[in-house]
C-alpha cells in the first residue's frame, strides 16, 4: 500500500502558535485529527462513510507524548495508521515527525463505532474486520493502567459553558475541547511556567450543545502528575477524565 497514506504533512503557522511561538497542543491534535481523516478516508473507513451506514467513530481514549513541540514555520509530518483491532475497539497509532526524522511526538488512541440514532455503542461491523487494513510500523505501546480520580483532593476548578462552536460532525463536542478544557483548569500562570510532556485521557461520556462543566484537578504526589475530572455541571457525573504530565 502507498505509504503517502500514512503521512500528512502540514506547516506550523501564525494561528497555531503561543507567544512562544511553539504550537498550541489543540492545535497539534487538530492537524493529527486531520490526518487521522485522510488516512480513515483514503481506507475507505472515514466517519463520513461510517455516517452512511448509520454508524460512527467516537474517540475512547488516547494518550499523547510530547518530546519537543513544533515551532513556527516548521515542517512537520504527522504519520499514523491503525494499528489493532478486536470485537470492540480499534487502535490508531501517531508520530509527529521534524525535520532529519526528529521525532517529536507520539501518540496512541483506542476508538469506538456508536449507533447514530441511538447513541449507544455497537461491536465494530464485520465488514470493517474483513478490510483488513490494521498495519504495523513499529505501533506505539497500548494504554495500559486506568485513570482514577478522586473527587475529596480536587484543588483546582474552572467553569465550562459549551458553545455550539464546540459541536463536530457527529453532533457533539469535538474531543480536542476535552483537552483544553481539563487543562484549563491548572490557569494560565501555571500553563505558562510549565511545559506539557504528557497527557492520557479518558472520554466516557458525550458533551452536547448547551451543557456545563466543571472542570476539576489536583496534583498526586504519588504519581508526580495532575489528576483531572470534566464533569457535567448538574448531574456531577466524570465526561472525561485524565492525567498530565508537566516540567
Amino acid at each position: 500500500m502507498d505509504n503517502d497514506i500514512y503521512h500528512h504533512p502540514f506547516t506550523v503557522s501564525s494561528k497555531d502558535c503561543t507567544k512562544h511561538k511553539t504550537i498550541k497542543l489543540p492545535n497539534l491534535l487538530d492537524h493529527m485529527q486531520e490526518a487521522a481523516w485522510a488516512n480513515a478516508t483514503s481506507l475507505g473507513f472515514s466517519t463520513i462513510d461510517l455516517m452512511e451506514k448509520g454508524i460512527t467513530w467516537v474517540m475512547n481514549r488516547m494518550r499523547v507524548e510530547i518530546h519537543r513541540l513544533p515551532s513556527h514555520k516548521e515542517h512537520v509530518k504527522v504519520e499514523t495508521w491503525p494499528a489493532g483491532m478486536d470485537k470492540y475497539f480499534t487502535k490508531r497509532d501517531f508520530r509527529v515527525w521534524g525535520a532529519q526524522d526528529e521525532l517529536l511526538v507520539e501518540a496512541t488512541s483506542n476508538w469506538l463505532v456508536m449507533d447514530i440514532v441511538t447513541r449507544k455503542l455497537i461491536a465494530i461491523p464485520e465488514y470493517i474486520h474483513e478490510a483488513k487494513f490494521v498495519t504495523d510500523r513499529n505501533n506505539v505501546p497500548p494504554i495500559a493502567d486506568k485513570v482514577k480520580y478522586e473527587q475529596a483532593k480536587t484543588t483546582h476548578t474552572r467553569a465550562v459553558q459549551v458553545s455550539w462552536f464546540d459541536i463536530d460532525l457527529n453532533d457533539h463536542v469535538n474531543n480536542i475541547k476535552y483537552y483544553q478544557w481539563v487543562l484549563d483548569s491548572l490557569g494560565g500562570e501555571y500553563l505558562e511556567r510549565h511545559a506539557l510532556k504528557k497527557i492520557d485521557i479518558t472520554f466516557k461520556h458525550e458533551g452536547k450543545y448547551g451543557d456545563a462543566f466543571v472542570s476539576k484537578s489536583y496534583f498526586d504526589d504519588s504519581q508526580k502528575c495532575w489528576l483531572h475530572s470534566l464533569d457535567h455541571a448538574q448531574s456531577g457525573v466524570a465526561h472525561a477524565i485524565a492525567k498530565s504530565w508537566f516540567e
